[in-house]
């Protein structure tokens, strides 16, 4: 049986049916709100509201704050203030950021997502990095890996890049091997269109992978020794990032 919390949270899941792939049913107050991932910010309507997540949407998960389901917070106020949404449905009410992505699949059930910062969209979809990290790291020769969204010249969104460690050189792994498994497990939209191989991945004090520096450096051969591979359009697999490629590309010689 699975469930869903947080020590700072105020809400609670708990798969009590033993359904598959849900984080089961809320025990407390809570809410799906639409959430832009691009502009990594909850969509509001005309009055400066949030808006409800229908049936089967993913949005970011909300805990509302009452007297019953209160938010203690931390030592650091500032920090405490930060979590709380405030006029989220109407004036004067108060939610607790749960920082998460969530679908509401109905009866007050829902299904994890992704952590905000960890979803991107590229063509006209969401693309969750937790969904592509879990096809990649099955494959043979993966140590670990992280997903994100880097912006490609002329294109809307974000293309899928991924940060690979591998106990193997860049040119004895099997890349053909992984891209016919992610072609496999992965919506062709959720595909990584750049593969960066480095000797290790920068970890915060919770153990997660630091993402930031990765999305700015993106696939700059100005900025990044490791080797970087890229699927081009209409290729059959991945070719090694050269300058020459890189200049094509950001002229917007590729339709991405």
């Amino acid at each position: 049986y699975e469930f869903y919390g947080a020590s700072d949270g105020n809400m609670t899941f708990v798969n009590l049916f033993n359904f598959d792939e849900t984080l089961g049913f809320g025990l407390t107050p809570f809410a799906i709100v639409k959430y832009d991932t691009e502009a990594d910010a909850p969509v509001l309507d005309e009055q400066g509201h949030m808006i409800p997540c229908a049936v089967g949407e993913v949005g970011l998960a909300l805990g509302k704050i009452t007297e019953a389901y209160s938010f203690d917070g931390y030592t650091d106020k500032q920090a405490s203030e930060k979590k709380i949404l405030r006029d989220v449905f109407e004036a004067g009410d108060a939610w607790f950021n749960s920082g998460d992505l969530l679908r509401n699949i109905g009866m007050k059930h829902t299904q994890f997502v992704d952590r905000i910062g960890d979803t991107y969209r590229w063509r006209g979809e969401n693309v969750a990095t937790s969904e592509v990290e879990g096809v990649i790291n099955q494959f043979a020769g993966i140590e670990e890996c992280t997903a994100y969204g880097v912006e490609i010249p002329g294109t809307d969104g974000r293309a899928g890049m991924v940060s690979i460690v591998s106990g193997q050189s860049p040119e004895s792994f099997d890349i053909e091997g992984l891209l016919d498994l992610m072609r496999q497990e992965l919506p062709a939209y959720a595909v990584p269109l750049f593969l960066r191989f480095q000797g290790q991945l920068e970890l915060t004090g919770t153990f997660k992978h630091m993402k930031g520096d990765l999305k700015k450096q993106a696939f700059d051969l100005q900025q990044v020794s490791d080797p970087i591979f890229v699927l081009l359009p209409k290729a059959d697999g991945y070719a090694p990032l050269t300058e020459d490629v890189l200049a094509a590309i950001e002229r917007k010689e590729y339709r991405f």
